[in-house]
C-alpha cells in the first residue's frame, strides 16, 4: 500500500482499465497499430481519468529515463572521486533495470490470462434446436428469435469481464444483431437475440464471438463464410455456423 492515497486510487483505476481493455497492455508494450493509437489518444482527450491512464501507460521515453536518473543520482551519496564515474554508471545501469522490470511485472500481473477454446454447445431458433457441431445449415426466418450456448474447454479465470457478440455475414452484407447475454460460473456464455425482420432470404453464416469486455473484434473482420475450426486470438474466440433463411410463409 503506497503512502499516498491518490496514488493507490490511481492503480486501483488502472488495474480496472487494463483488465477489460488489452489496448492499454500494448500501449505500454509499443505495440498498437496507428488506428489504436489514434483511438487512445481521441479517448485521453474525454476525462482526467483517461488522461492518466494515458500518461500511465504509454511507453517510458528518454525524458522518464533521464528524470529517474537524477533522482537516483540525488538520493546516493556522492562516492570517492576516483571511483565517481565507475560508480555513477552502475547506478545508472541499476536504477533503469529496476523501473523497467517493474514496469514489466506490473503488466504481467495486470493481463488477463489467455481464453481457453470454445465451441458452440447449442443453438436455437424458431421452431428447432440444434445440439453440437453440424455440417448442414441451420434453417430460420426472418424476426426468428434464437439462443446460442458457447462453452469453454477448461474454466474461465475473470468470469466477469467475458461480453459476447453476434453477427450476420453474406459476402459483403454485415448484420450486427442485438443480443442480451448471460455468463456462468465456468465462463459459459449464453445470448439471446433475434434476427432483422427485414433480413433478406438465403446463405448467411452467423459468428458467434466470446471475448475480454472492450478486446472483441470488429465483426467486419470476420470471414463472410462459416469456418471449420473456431477463430482464437488472445482475448477472444469466434465460432461460426451456417445459416439459411427462408421467408415467412404468408
Amino acid at each position: 500500500m503506497s503512502e499516498d492515497p491518490n496514488e493507490d486510487v490511481l492503480l486501483r483505476k488502472l488495474g480496472h482499465l487494463a483488465r477489460f481493455d488489452d489496448r492499454w497492455d500494448r500501449l505500454a508494450a509499443g505495440t498498437l497499430s496507428e488506428e489504436e493509437a489514434a483511438e487512445l489518444r481521441a479517448l485521453a482527450e474525454t476525462s482526467a481519468e483517461a488522461r492518466e491512464a494515458y500518461e500511465a501507460f504509454r511507453p517510458l521515453g528518454a525524458e522518464f529515463h533521464d528524470a529517474v536518473v537524477r533522482k537516483i543520482q540525488e538520493s546516493v551519496v556522492t562516492p570517492p572521486a576516483k571511483l565517481l564515474r565507475f560508480r555513477r554508471r552502475v547506478l545508472r545501469l541499476a536504477g533503469w533495470g529496476a523501473v523497467a522490470a517493474a514496469a514489466a511485472a506490473l503488466v504481467v500481473l495486470l493481463r488477463p490470462p489467455t481464453l481457453p477454446g470454445y465451441s458452440l454447445a447449442e443453438i436455437s431458433g424458431g421452431s428447432r434446436a440444434t445440439r453440437g457441431e453440424t455440417t448442414e445449415p441451420v434453417v430460420w426466418a426472418p424476426g426468428d428469435r434464437f439462443q446460442a450456448t458457447l462453452r469453454p474447454q477448461t474454466e474461465v479465470k475473470q468470469t466477469e469481464s467475458l461480453d459476447a457478440q453476434a453477427s450476420l455475414h453474406r459476402g459483403h452484407e454485415l448484420r450486427r444483431l442485438r443480443v442480451r447475454t448471460q455468463v456462468d460460473e465456468r465462463g459459459a456464455v449464453r445470448l439471446d437475440g433475434s434476427l432483422d425482420r427485414d433480413l433478406p432470404p438465403g446463405d448467411w453464416t452467423l459468428w458467434v464471438v466470446v471475448g475480454r469486455r472492450g478486446a472483441l473484434p470488429d465483426p467486419a473482420g470476420l470471414p463472410s463464410t462459416a469456418s471449420a475450426a473456431p477463430l482464437r486470438a488472445r482475448n477472444w474466440v469466434a465460432v461460426s455456423l451456417a445459416l439459411r433463411i427462408h421467408p415467412e410463409p404468408p
